[in-house]
């Protein structure tokens, strides 16, 4: 190529990769996390508890993300688990906190989400009236009671009867999201529910609380994780890492018993439910146990034995394997980084540290 024609393309090819990196720059300065959650609160603010409720509080996911140009859209959803999967399937959204029974219907309808990162050990609690004469799970023969379908509630309430040798068909389930579930059992409409710490409020009110996942094993307790779009994952996994390391910290402060005091107060001013409810709920627990990320053979075990009973219940059409759903490598590095390879024990499937 002769010196002049050179000189003729010189400009243009500056002028070409200019524009190519221009392009480049603004794609990323386009890129926004939206992150999705049911909303938990009974206040006018959107509330969701744990390492993304820290995230959303203190926004902390905005703050690592701004010299990117990266923005961070939160959106809350009063339907719970059935909600976030909507939006899902209708791609609004790169992640959710879910708890498990909505994490799996979504993947098992055929959302391409992988689990990124885990909690699990929630404490679900079985309260009713006084009149109802119930003093343990096997007195809810016959009885009215209500339970949450569609949420990790349902599934955490099926294994508490399954010790019992009981199934729902042998109780009168009536499904009801958590507000109306309190305010039925309050006005007697109903004899129990099986609900979260939130129901402990109405301890006050003469309300009674026989059993908990407390008693039982750790099986019955609900899990819940992050999932992710495999789209946003595959093409944005440095974001990915970024976001699972802010979650990564927060969870090496949950699991600190020295903070709970601060945790359970922060909680209750988001939520509009009292502090002393979430320090109860915690209370007397291994917070190492709660918090911890891992994706390891517990929080697997107890995802694929949901997996098995969601079928059994007919919430879900198909099964999968769980192995193949989780993708640990974010956590793994997240903890290599971080220097907390040995902070948490892997659990064995019973909840056993190994």
């Amino acid at each position: 190529m002769s010196k002049s024609i050179r000189q003729l393309f010189k400009p243009l090819l500056g002028m070409l990769l200019a524009g190519l990196i221009g392009n480049a720059q603004a794609s990323d300065e386009a890129v926004t996390i939206r992150i999705g959650s049911p909303d938990q609160g009974a206040g006018s603010l959107p509330f969701v508890q744990g390492v993304v409720g820290l995230a959303h509080i203190h926004q902390q996911l905005e703050q690592e993300f701004a010299a990117s140009g990266v923005k961070v859209q939160w959106h809350f959803f009063k339907g719970a688990g059935p909600a976030v999967n909507e939006a899902f399937a209708n791609q609004q959204l790169d992640f959710a906190w879910l708890g498990d029974l909505a994490a799996i219907i979504g993947r098992s309808s055929g959302l391409q989400t992988r689990l990124l990162l885990g909690a699990r050990g929630a404490n679900m609690y079985l309260a009713v009236t006084p009149q109802s004469g119930i003093t343990r799970l096997t007195d809810l023969k016959g009885k009215r009671v209500a339970a949450y379908r569609g949420t990790a509630d349902q599934l955490s309430f099926a294994k508490a009867l399954e010790s019992e040798g009981l199934k729902e068909r042998d109780l009168q389930i009536i499904s009801l999201d958590w507000a109306a579930a309190r305010a039925a059992l309050a006005s007697g409409q109903i004899d129990a529910t099986w609900s979260g710490m939130g129901v402990l409020g109405l301890e006050s009110k003469g309300i009674l609380f026989p059993v908990s996942t407390k008693q039982l094993s750790r099986q019955s307790t609900t899990q819940a994780g992050l999932v992710g779009s495999q789209a946003f994952i595959d093409k944005h996994p440095e974001l990915t890492q970024r976001l699972i390391n802010v979650l990564v910290k927060n969870a090496v402060w949950l699991s600190d018993v020295q903070n709970l005091p601060a945790y359970s107060a922060l909680m209750g001013e988001r939520s509009s439910t009292p502090a002393a409810l979430f320090e109860r709920e915690l209370k007397g627990d291994d917070l190492k146990f709660r918090n911890s990320p891992r994706l390891d053979p517990f929080l697997k075990t107890a995802l694929q034995n949901s997996v098995e009973q969601a079928k059994t219940l007919g919430l879900i059409r198909r099964t999968f394997v769980v192995d193949e759903w989780v993708e640990p490598r974010f956590v793994d590095s997240a903890l290599q980084q971080q220097k907390l390879t040995d902070f948490w024990p892997t659990f064995d499937a019973d909840g056993n540290p190994l």
